[in-house]
């Protein structure tokens, strides 16, 4: 398992390094404004594959091995389809995407459902070195072809960012559909119905509660850009996304424990795991983030430029948020792996009420610093209410939650382990 979670934590670190040049690249290319933009074009297309997940999401990790797959994959495509064309009118309508970019929404977004089918079936069959292959390749496509059509082609502008897009999503569709397709055997139509019901109950559990940690983590954005505009959204999401780059090491974990956990039906094998995962996510992380912390702002500004001073304010306004999510994240996949989506429900449900509360009143007064600190009471809130109820389901004590020598031992392989590798 040491080795699956290496293989994993390396794929994400390759990705969080090539996504920070994408940030770099964006920022100095197309300023605050163009980054703000390019946010909510993202956020939209995001928005859109939650729905979509409702049948071809984290759902189908859990389902694929219990289930035939030809009967999981036909009624995920609909889906998809269905979910992109609706989705994007809807938040062209509403105005939380810009109108003029609304087609390039629906087109990515079903490209990128498809291939999150794809991903989950390889989840679900255990294949995650070619997910964090096919994932990895993603991202390279991503940064290449927007380095060609800025510096190369002297065209830096949305558009170019939006073809970019279409291109490594483009490319990982077929690799990933490649990638699954000797294990779909077609058959019959005939029973279709009750997995199609089964698909839809675990997915919504799953979904309600990943769209409502969506609203956790971006729902800010929408409020930061109705009263502070594009620039300085483009600002926040900047610090954001360098802020959650040390998430990686607990969305790797997770991922193994995830897949580990829905093949495996032993309740004190899920529990275990789930509190080493934990210990070692938290150590980790907060080392990481006192790295992050010590760089001074003026770094940030020769990195990104003169418009996004104050990055490091933004940082220090998530870091408690920070440390919180990528603890909470472990928990969410302990709840979804043995089949209970609805505390992952409630627990986002907290999140957002609370982003609500204090977001519209720290925003206008406290601007970008307060997102940062309304984000931080949200993933707290959400966090309080998931290790309540682990405690309670597990019957563990408080005292199991710190860090024994067994955990040393364990985490002492992990780091030998990588240094190996």
């Amino acid at each position: 398992m040491l080795k699956i979670i290496v293989g994993t934590a390396g794929a994400r670190i390759i990705n969080a390094i090539m996504s920070f040049a994408i940030i770099i690249i964006n920022a100095r290319m197309l300023g605050a404004e163009g980054v703000g933009t390019i946010q909510l074009l993202v956020l939209g297309i995001t928005i859109i594959l939650l729905i979509s997940n409702f049948a071809g999401g984290g759902a189908l990790i859990y389902l694929v091995p219990r289930n035939d797959l030809f009967k999981l994959f036909i009624p995920s495509y609909i889906w998809a389809v269905l979910s992109s064309v609706a989705g994007a009118f809807i938040l062209a309508f509403f105005e939380l995407i810009p109108v003029e970019f609304t087609v390039h929404v629906l087109f990515l977004s079903l490209l990128q459902g498809f291939t999150s089918v794809h991903y989950n079936i390889l989840l679900g069959k255990e294949k995650i070195r070619q997910y964090n292959t096919i994932s990895v390749l993603q991202v390279l496509l991503l940064m290449v072809s927007l380095a060609w059509l800025f510096f190369l082609l002297k065209r830096p502008d949305v558009f170019s960012f939006i073809f970019a897009l279409y291109f490594s999503y483009l490319i990982t569709f077929l690799l990933s559909l490649f990638s699954i397709l000797k294990f779909i055997k077609f058959r019959q139509f005939q029973g279709f119905r009750q997995v199609i019901v089964q698909m839809f109950r675990y997915g919504a559990f799953v979904q309600v509660a990943n769209l409502l940690q969506l609203l956790n983590y971006r729902l800010g954005y929408y409020i930061i850009e109705r009263f502070l505009g594009k620039s300085s959204l483009g600002v926040f999401s900047t610090g954001t996304q360098i802020s959650e780059g040390l998430w990686l090491v607990g969305k790797s974990v997770a991922t193994v424990q995830y897949a580990k956990i829905s093949n495996n039906d032993d309740a004190y094998f899920a529990r275990k795991i789930t509190l080493q995962f934990v210990k070692i996510v938290f150590v980790i992380t907060m080392l990481m983030l006192f790295v992050l912390l010590a760089i001074p702002d003026s770094f940030f500004v020769m990195v990104f430029k003169k418009d996004f001073s104050g990055l490091n304010t933004v940082i220090l306004s998530l870091a408690g948020g920070i440390l919180f999510m990528a603890v909470s994240t472990i928990f969410s996949h302990y709840f979804s792996g043995t089949g209970r989506h609805h505390h992952n429900t409630i627990a986002s449900g907290i999140g957002v009420l609370l982003t609500v509360i204090f977001g519209f009143a720290l925003i206008p007064a406290y601007g970008i610093t307060g997102a940062g600190f309304t984000a931080t009471i949200s993933y707290f809130s959400s966090l309080v209410y998931q290790v309540v109820v682990f405690k309670h389901l597990t019957k563990i004590a408080l005292s199991d939650f710190l860090i024994t020598r067994s955990d040393i031992i364990f985490m002492k392989g992990l780091v030998k382990e990588l240094l190996n590798r």
